[in-house]
C-alpha cells in the first residue's frame, strides 16, 4: 500500500510542522499548529490536483508539489548553513542571490526528464513514502507525549500560601504610576566585570544620579523566566506544577491572573502590558495591551521565520514573521519606544514590560546596529545556546551596552513626563547563562546565572524599606507596604534551580548561589 499511494508530499508537510513544534513544545501553544497544518494540507492537495491536471501523472505531480514545499521550507536552513560555512556577512545582497540560485536549482530538478533520470516512477514514490514516514516517528512521538498524554486543565493549580494585603481595603490615597520593567537575563555588575570584561559602572552611576537604589547583592529567586516572573508578580514563591497539571497553562495563568495587578485594580489602577515574544509572559487580559500587531500566531511566525516569505517581507519593508531576528529587533525597539511615551497615558497605571534583551539572541551591537546571528532563530540559553562561549560573551556584552542606552532614554522620559514621581522597578529575571548547564546545578556557574540587576526608584522615602540583597519576590511587598498601607512580611531571599530538563523540581541553591565554581573568566 505504501508503495502505491501518493503520501510523501503530505508526510513532508506534516514533518515541516511537527519538527519545530517538537523543538519548541514548551514555548508555544500546540493548538497554534493546527491552522498552518490545515493550510499546508489543503495547499499540497490543491497543488497535487493542479499538477495532475496539467501532466496527467500522479507520480510526477507528487514530485513537483514536493519540490515546491522543499523550496519554501528548506531555503532558510540551507542559507544558514552556507552563511556559517562561508562567513557570509552582506545579507542584503547575498540572500536574494542565494534565493535565486536555490530557485534555479529546483527549477532544473523539476524538468520531467530530470525526474525520470532520478528514478521517476520506478522507485521515487515508495522511497520517499518510507523515508518521510520514518522521519515522522521521533517528532510525532515528542508532540504526542507532550500534549495528548499530559492532561490539560482549564485552570492551573493555585499559588500556595499567596499573601494578601492586611485588612479588607487598601489605602489608595496615594497612587503613583508603577513601572515594572524586566530586562531578561540582565546580570549584576561584578559578574559582567569578571566574566564579560564589561565595566557596567557608568550605567549604575547614572541610576544613582537619578535617585535609584541599586541592590548590589541581589540574586534571582529562580533560574528561569517561567518561574521568576510569576513569582515576582505574585510576590511569593511558587511550586513547580504537580503531576497531571499542564505546565504551559500553569505558568501562563500565574502571569495572566497575577496578584499585584488584581490588587491594584482595587485601587482604580489601569493595567498595561507589552507583547514580549515569549509565550509565558504574554498578557492580553489587561486594560491596555501594547502589541506590534502581527496577525500570525506564534507558531506560524516560527514556521515562516527562515522561509522565502521572510526574505520577501524584508525586501518590501513589510512586517516580518514574529519569530525572526528582524521581528525580534523590532519588538525590542517597540517596547523601549512605547515605554518612553506611557507617562502620557492617563493614570494611575501599573505597567509590566518584559523585554527579551540582553538575553539571546544577540541581534544588536553596542550602538544598536543590527547583528545577524549565523544560526536559525532561537531564544535558547545556557548549554542550549547555538554558538560558542566567545560568541556568547561578545554578543551579551554588546547587547548590555545597547540596553543601557535605551534604558537611560526610557528613564529620562518617564521621570520628565510624569506629573507625580512614579515607582520604577528594573530587574533581571535571572542572570546570563554562558556557563549554565540545564541538567545540573553542580556543573553550572550559579553565581553568573543568579546575580541580577535589581534597581528601584521609590519616591517619598520608599527606598528606606530596601536592602542590598533584596530579591524580586519581595519587590511588590515593599511597594504595597510603602505606598498602600499594607503590612506584608518580607520573605527570605532564597534561590531555586529550575530547568526544563528537571521537570517539576525546584532545588534550593541559596547556600551555593554565590559560588564561582565552574565560572571561567575570559583570557587577557
Amino acid at each position: 500500500m505504501l508503495r502505491r499511494l501518493v503520501l510523501y508530499p503530505f508526510f513532508f508537510a506534516l514533518y515541516v510542522v511537527l519538527v519545530p513544534l517538537a523543538e519548541n513544545l514548551g514555548q508555544v501553544d500546540p493548538t497554534q499548529a493546527l491552522r498552518p497544518l490545515a493550510v499546508l494540507v489543503i495547499t499540497v492537495t490543491a497543488g497535487l490536483l493542479l499538477f495532475y491536471v496539467l501532466f496527467r501523472d500522479w507520480h510526477y505531480a507528487a514530485y513537483l508539489i514536493f519540490l515546491v514545499c522543499v523550496f519554501f521550507f528548506l531555503f532558510g536552513h540551507l542559507y544558514r548553513l552556507a552563511q556559517e560555512r562561508f562567513s557570509i556577512s552582506n545579507k542584503a545582497t547575498i540572500v536574494p542571490l542565494f534565493l535565486g540560485l536555490w530557485g534555479v536549482l529546483l527549477g532544473i530538478l523539476s524538468f520531467k526528464i530530470v525526474w525520470s533520470h532520478l528514478g521517476g516512477k520506478k522507485w521515487m514514490l515508495p522511497f520517499f513514502n518510507l523515508v518521510f514516514a520514518v522521519a515522522l516517528v521521533r517528532p510525532g512521538y515528542i508532540v504526542l507525549t507532550g500534549t495528548l498524554f499530559e492532561p490539560r486543565q482549564a485552570h492551573a493549580a493555585p499559588v500556595t500560601n499567596l499573601p494578601t494585603p492586611d485588612g479588607s481595603t487598601l489605602d489608595c490615597s496615594t497612587r503613583p504610576d508603577i513601572y515594572y520593567i524586566v530586562l531578561d537575563a540582565y546580570g549584576r555588575e561584578d559578574v559582567m566585570d569578571t566574566l564579560y570584561n564589561l565595566d557596567n559602572r557608568p550605567f549604575l552611576d547614572y541610576l544613582n544620579r537619578k535617585g535609584f537604589y541599586v541592590a548590589n547583592e541581589s540574586h534571582s529567586n529562580y533560574m528561569q523566566t517561567v518561574f521568576s516572573i510569576p513569582s515576582s508578580l505574585n510576590f511569593t514563591y511558587i511550586d513547580p506544577p504537580q503531576e497531571g497539571v499542564n505546565g504551559l497553562e500553569y505558568f501562563s495563568n500565574l502571569v495572566k491572573d497575577n496578584q499585584i495587578m488584581s490588587t491594584l485594580k482595587r485601587c482604580g489602577y489601569r493595567t498595561v502590558a507589552f507583547e514580549s515574544g515569549f509565550y509565558f509572559t504574554e498578557h492580553p487580559d489587561v486594560d491596555v495591551y501594547l502589541s506590534s500587531d502581527n496577525n500570525l500566531n506564534d507558531f506560524e511566525s516560527l514556521l515562516l521565520a527562515d522561509s522565502p516569505a521572510n526574505v520577501l517581507l524584508e525586501r518590501l519593508n513589510l512586517q516580518p514573521p514574529k519569530y525572526s531576528y528582524e521581528a525580534h529587533r523590532q519588538q525590542v525597539l517597540y517596547s523601549f519606544g512605547k515605554l518612553a511615551n506611557l507617562p502620557k497615558l492617563p493614570g494611575p497605571k501599573i505597567v509590566f514590560a518584559h523585554i527579551i534583551s540582553p538575553h539571546p539572541p544577540f541581534v544588536f551591537d553596542a550602538k544598536g546596529r543590527s547583528v545577524e546571528p549565523n544560526q536559525g532563530y532561537s531564544l535558547n540559553d545556557g548549554d542550549d545556546f547555538q554558538g560558542t562561549l566567545d560568541e556568547y560573551r561578545a554578543g551579551y556584552a554588546m547587547q548590555v551596552q545597547f540596553v543601557n542606552q535605551k534604558m537611560e532614554r526610557v528613564i529620562d522620559a518617564i521621570l520628565t513626563k510624569s506629573s507625580t514621581p512614579p515607582v520604577i522597578i528594573i530587574q533581571g529575571d535571572h542572570g546570563p547563562g554562558s556557563h549554565l548547564n540545564w541538567s545540573s546545578p553542580a556543573q553550572s556557574c550559579l553565581w553568573e546565572r543568579t546575580s541580577i540587576l535589581n534597581a528601584y526608584f521609590l519616591p517619598d522615602g520608599g527606598e528606606s524599606k530596601l536592602y542590598p540583597s533584596i530579591s524580586p519576590v519581595n519587590s511588590f511587598r515593599v511597594v504595597l507596604n510603602a505606598y498602600f498601607g499594607a503590612n506584608l512580611q518580607l520573605l527570605p531571599d532564597r534561590t531555586y534551580f529550575t530547568s526544563q530538563r528537571l521537570e517539576r523540581q525546584a532545588i534550593d541553591i541559596t547556600a551555593e548561589r554565590s559560588s564561582q565554581l565552574n565560572c571561567s573568566p575570559p583570557g587577557p
